[in-house]
């Protein structure tokens, strides 16, 4: 038989007919056992007996099977007692560690969208305090992008710098004043530039963690769906039902309550240009059919992580022709 090494919680074994040619041991460091059995060819042990003996990695059944006699013959543990404390310990080891790696990339897809609703209300309120914080220098001036009206402000400072400026009933600032409106309109410039980095990464990240549910809503909508469900395993486990009224939950309880008359038909799926553009009296039919399509995305994008995208958009887009 061919030469090849092997591993198990003792340390790393080069194994030939069933027959141990070599071996190294590991230290009875549980944590440190379940880190390099998690990634055991880079290891110290495994390089060391590779440049010695040559071969590759594979699992070994003949280890498994005698591991007890193995530990006794190099004298690794005591007695049993000692290999069932260091197995039980090793074996929880290994289950935090692969609870540690687990990727959830869910929340910080949430974590990112959060921050970008942040972002879009700190932005409006420092728009609209330099909108008329300058307003007092140049009330004439109406601006229309706050982006472009920050850069404008803090590259051109006084009104007598800005395009087409004649005259101005605003009053007069002094360097001072000027100079700290445009380190304000500089801070918001900066702010929009980071709105722009947090929007151009989730436009990355959401279609590569949730394809199915991105190709029906688009990455913000998808990621604000996503943050208000609370995580992926929530959202695939709620029923069409609930995920249609997702963000409606101040009006439900209020109707509950009956304090509003009219159950809400819908929550944050209303910004999808398809039902906010569609006829009111079509709005609602539109809205159950996309969460019913979202309900199959979002148990595809968890459970099976299958990218089923393409045939449920062109089944949506079939269907709301339809419609």
């Amino acid at each position: 038989m061919v030469k090849f090494i092997s591993a198990c919680i003792l340390g790393v074994f080069v194994i030939e007919d069933d027959v141990i040619v070599d071996k190294v041991l590991f230290r009875k460091d549980p944590d440190e056992i379940a880190k390099k059995l998690a990634d055991i060819e880079n290891t110290e042990e495994f390089a060391k007996l590779k440049h010695k003996h040559g071969g590759e990695y594979r699992s070994s059944d003949f280890l498994t099977n005698n591991i007890r006699k193995i530990a006794a013959e190099t004298k690794f543990v005591r007695d049993n007692a000692e290999l069932n404390e260091l197995m039980s310990k090793v074996g929880i080891a290994q289950t935090k560690l692969k609870i540690s790696k687990l990727e959830r990339r869910d929340k910080l897809i949430i974590q990112t969208v959060s921050a970008l609703n942040d972002l879009d209300r700190i932005l409006n309120y420092m728009s609209e305090r330099l909108r008329e914080w300058y307003g007092l220098h140049y009330p004439e001036l109406n601006p229309k992008e706050y982006e472009k009206f920050a850069e404008q402000v803090a590259n051109q400072g006084r009104r007598e710098n800005f395009k087409g400026f004649t005259e101005s009933m605003g009053m007069e600032l002094t360097e001072n004043d000027i100079n700290l409106l445009k380190n304000y309109a500089r801070q918001t410039k900066q702010m929009y530039e980071l709105k722009k980095n947090i929007t151009n990464y989730l436009e990355k990240a959401v279609p590569a963690e949730i394809p199915n549910i991105n190709a029906l809503l688009g990455s913000i909508l998808a990621a604000r769906l996503l943050a208000n469900a609370g995580s992926l395993e929530k959202l695939a486990k709620m029923p069409s039902s609930k995920i249609q009224l997702i963000g409606a939950e101040k009006s439900m309880f209020k109707y509950l309550k009956g304090q509003q008359t009219s159950m809400p038909k819908y929550g944050i799926i209303f910004t999808h240009p398809d039902i906010s553009a569609a006829p009111k009296e079509k709005q609602g039919k539109i809205a159950r059919f996309l969460s019913a399509k979202l309900t199959i995305a979002a148990r595809a994008d968890f459970y099976t992580k299958k990218d089923i995208s393409k045939e449920l958009l062109e089944d949506y887009r079939n269907k709301l022709k339809e419609m």
